[in-house]
């Protein structure tokens, strides 16, 4: 009972270390490292091939020597035993996969030769039904050809190897793909902020960064409005306690006196999580034009434009060369998207951030 105990042991030991691997380099580094106490070998290796052409990608070994660069050289071309394991995807050994003369005239036996070894076992490196790679283990001649006990051995090493490979190639996919959203984000000229909903702040893209005043809370006294950091706390509370997705608030900046919009939008119900965008909509020094409000369309910018100057839904339709239930469709969108409830708090909006001076129409 105690003989059978130790390699269950050991299996287990080796399934454990390759599940604390995350990387690629991980799992490799840990086979090599590890393998040993459930196949005993004189001499171990991983080979990372391409999965469709099997070109080699990395190699992995212990082996002394220049027998890597001899098996390379003429070992590969000639190895009865990987073309076993290439055609049946299945373990197998030098001793099983061709007759004896066979394998002692090939090229791989040649290989192992240089460097004191005789036997070779090889497995498959599968992971999500691709075949990736093989692991490859060697003893030399004073020392037992690998046995039926070594194969079952070998096939458990494979499916644990193989698992281990699909859980780091997810995860350095699923950090490759973070890279690239972060780097698509810092582009963008609106800052972005990612927050739980507790409003911690998880990530912000350059723009927000490089805004030193953006999370700075407001300044006690009169005529201070909310700030950004207040904005997104309100939204934050709104998600978690009333089910809000979205929330839409207008701020002065204090410092600059320009005027933002803040809107926030809740992530998916499992995340956790909050992304809020803020758009610039100029200041003072935009006394005779409308501000360009990213948030808006340019067509939405028109609209609210024709608004600041008083025309009626239908003049704004004639001036527009659009139909009059177009022009009410757009203006819902701008109040939803200024968070106003009507024209008289656009226009007021409009005027406070430059829109319109001493009462006359903005130039067009």
């Amino acid at each position: 009972m105690g003989d059978m105990s130790s390699p269950a042991a050991a299996r287990h030991q080796f399934a454990a270390a390759l599940q604390s691997a995350l990387t690629l380099d991980e799992v490799s580094n840990t086979f090599v490292t590890a393998v040993r106490t459930v196949l005993p070998a004189h001499s171990v290796g991983m080979y990372r091939l391409h999965h469709e052409s099997s070109e080699v990608l990395d190699v992995r070994s212990d082996a002394q020597g220049a027998f890597l660069e001899h098996y390379e050289e003429y070992g590969r071309t000639d190895d009865p035993v990987l073309n076993f394991v290439l055609r049946q995807r299945r373990p197998i050994d030098s001793s099983r996969a061709v007759p004896e003369q066979v394998w002692e005239a090939s090229g791989a036996r040649s290989a192992l030769g240089s460097a004191g070894l005789d036997h070779s076992l090889e497995a498959p490196l599968v992971a999500s039904g691709m075949f990736l790679g093989t692991m490859n283990f060697a003893r030399p001649g004073n020392q037992p050809a690998f046995s039926d006990e070594d194969l079952v051995s070998a096939r458990i090493i494979s499916e644990q190897l193989g698992l281990a490979t699909e859980r780091a190639l997810r995860f350095e996919m699923t950090g490759h793909r973070a890279s690239i959203m972060e780097s698509t984000l810092d582009r963008l000229p609106q800052a972005v902020i990612v927050t739980d909903l507790e409003a911690q702040v998880l990530f912000r893209n350059r723009a927000a960064r490089n805004d030193p005043d953006l999370l700075r809370p407001s300044i006690p006294g009169p005529h201070r409005g909310p700030s950004v950091e207040q904005s997104i706390a309100e939204a934050m509370e709104e998600f978690r306690v009333n089910g809000k997705r979205v929330h839409i608030q207008s701020i002065r900046e204090p410092r600059t006196q320009s005027q933002r919009i803040v809107k926030s939008y809740r992530l998916g119900d499992t995340q956790g999580a909050a992304v809020t965008l803020i758009f610039d909509c100029g200041g003072p020094q935009d006394a005779r034009t409308l501000p360009n409000w990213e948030v808006l369309s340019k067509r939405e910018q028109e609209i609210a434009q024709l608004v600041s100057e008083g025309l009626t839904t239908k003049q704004i339709a004639d001036r527009a060369f659009i139909s009059e239930n177009t022009v009410k469709q757009h203006l819902k969108r701008v109040f939803a998207k200024t968070d106003v409830r009507n024209r008289a708090e656009l226009v007021q909006m409009i005027w406070a951030s430059g829109g319109r001076d001493s009462g006359r129409p903005s130039a067009s």
